[in-house]
């Protein structure tokens, strides 16, 4: 394609050079520029790719994208056979260019967008069940892996790809027969930009609460960024937002989607009217348009069943019939690693969920204390989380006093330490805590303080391992080593070798 092609509807400041030269590829990594190829240089929290641009000249870049003028001079770029392409706004460029490159795939395909702290990953799940159910092939995106269908395209690596990687991903779906997509979309990828441009047919929020403070420093800016996706929406589209959460309504006050709401709250067009939660799962009534709609799911807990609201207002308003969509909601028996249940053959029960935040670990804590109450029996609650490093600290302490306050045993390990000492991780959260507690144990080794917590449950108790869910890996300095919660569960209960 003609680099004049991939430029369309871009914003270009400058352009020195030829714009006539075929280009093969996009890439924003220089080590990757080569013959026929454009570089884009962007800021990033780490690195700034401006200064790899004369790399990705030497190698061969045939045009560079660039939004600092004054890194590399017009001259080299000349006498380079380079062209220059200036923008203000690299990360835009990126996914302007993208999407011409790959031939627009985001506008032949019905997509979704579901943002939120908690419950995307899960909702994405409920919303590809729908679109299914009608017929549709979809694409799914999210924070355990990219979907076509019933095949997995790979683990993920980023919740929402890099822009150029989630245009090719489109476009080679749309080659399979792809109709539809639904994605998670991270408060990262609105703030990068990673999405800019996709004309998303829906969107959903779910939830904010504290997360990803080290990115964002405060709760306002992190909500800005959330919103941009409803900011974005064109005319036609839907937006649909968790009435009962505080963000819910100021989320959808500039959106230009029609708008709609859903919980507990009589103002919601998809009112939650009943409501039941067991350790066998949740069903829900939700009145919409006159007429009630039962969901019955083996998703578990209060939080599922705003997820499963959300998933059938979205999934309402975007087209797909009612009747079909409650059904459908229903088939979800589990998303790996979110509320996911092992029962052990002494009577107790084990439930491994992702949560890694104050809220989410509140809520899941909160939905295993509701089952103990519904049981009627004398079973405790026996929590093992921790904290990963290089991330938001506040919230250590304040996760340690939710544990402390929710549970009748709490185990604080170590979970991703990264670059951090773990057991300074582990200090941090113990300040949250009563100090000599017998309630309260430090078991620093992540394993070790698995299997200590399914020694001490006796029948009818629920130990809940949080934090790590899907993950399937322990970053520690960098440097990822395997370790599953679920495999170390059904080890320490004799269900695995």
């Amino acid at each position: 394609m003609k680099l004049s092609d991939i430029l369309r509807n871009t914003s270009v400041t400058e352009a020195v050079g030829d714009l006539d030269k075929e280009i093969s590829e996009i890439v924003y990594d220089s080590r990757k520029a080569k013959e026929n190829t454009i570089f884009v240089a962007l800021r990033g929290t780490q690195l700034d790719g401006h200064r790899f641009i004369v790399d990705a000249i030497g190698s061969g870049a045939a045009a560079v994208v660039l939004e600092d003028d004054s890194i590399v001079g017009d001259d080299y770029f000349l006498s380079h056979n380079s062209t220059k392409v200036l923008v203000s706004n690299t990360r835009r460029a990126l996914s302007a260019l993208a999407s011409n490159f790959f031939g627009r795939p985001a506008d032949r395909l019905k997509v979704v967008g579901v943002t939120g702290t908690n419950g995307k990953t899960t909702s994405t799940y409920l919303i590809k069940s729908v679109m299914e159910s009608a017929g549709d092939k979809v694409l799914l995106i999210g924070t355990i892996e990219y979907m076509l269908g019933d095949s997995t395209l790979q683990t993920a690596t980023h919740t929402t790809p890099e822009s150029v990687d989630l245009q090719k991903m489109m476009s080679a779906s749309l080659e399979q027969g792809a109709t539809s997509a639904v994605m998670e979309v991270s408060s990262h990828s609105l703030a990068m930009n990673r999405v800019y441009g996709i004309p998303f047919r829906g969107a959903l929020f779910t939830n904010l609460t504290q997360d990803h403070l080290d990115f964002h420093l405060t709760m306002e800016d992190y909500f800005k960024a959330k919103k941009i996706l409803f900011d974005s929406l064109p005319t036609g589209s839907v937006a649909v937002a968790n009435i009962d959460d505080g963000y819910g309504e100021r989320i959808l006050a500039d959106t230009s989607g029609t708008k709609a709401f859903y919980g507990f709250d009589p103002r919601a067009e998809f009112q939650i009217i009943r409501a039941a939660f067991d350790k066998d799962g949740t069903s829900i009534t939700i009145h919409f348009d006159g007429k009630d709609y039962s969901i019955v799911s083996r998703l578990v807990g209060k939080f599922n069943a705003y997820n499963l609201a959300g998933g059938f207002a979205v999934s309402v308003m975007v087209g797909y019939d009612p009747f079909l969509a409650s059904e459908a909601l229903g088939r979800i028996q589990n998303v790996k690693g979110r509320f996911e249940r092992i029962d052990s053959r002494k009577g107790f029960t084990v439930i491994v969920d992702y949560a890694h935040s104050p809220d989410s670990l509140q809520k899941t804590l909160e939905a295993a204390k509701e089952i103990l109450k519904n049981a009627g029996k004398a079973g405790r609650l026996i929590t093992i989380f921790g904290c990963g490093g290089n991330r938001d600290r506040t919230k250590r302490p304040k996760m340690g006093k939710i544990s402390e306050q929710l549970s009748d045993i709490s185990i604080v390990t170590s979970d991703n330490p990264r670059y951090e000492d773990p057991e300074a991780i582990v200090d941090e959260i113990l300040t949250g805590m009563t100090q000599g507690s017998s309630r309260v144990l430090r078991i620093v080794d992540r394993r070790e303080a698995i299997l200590t917590g399914l020694d001490l449950a006796r029948p009818d108790d629920i130990v809940v391992v949080a934090g790590k869910g899907h993950e399937d890996y322990q970053d520690v300095k960098g440097v990822k080593h395997h370790f599953d919660d679920r495999e170390e569960v059904e080890k320490g209960l004799g269900l695995r070798i």
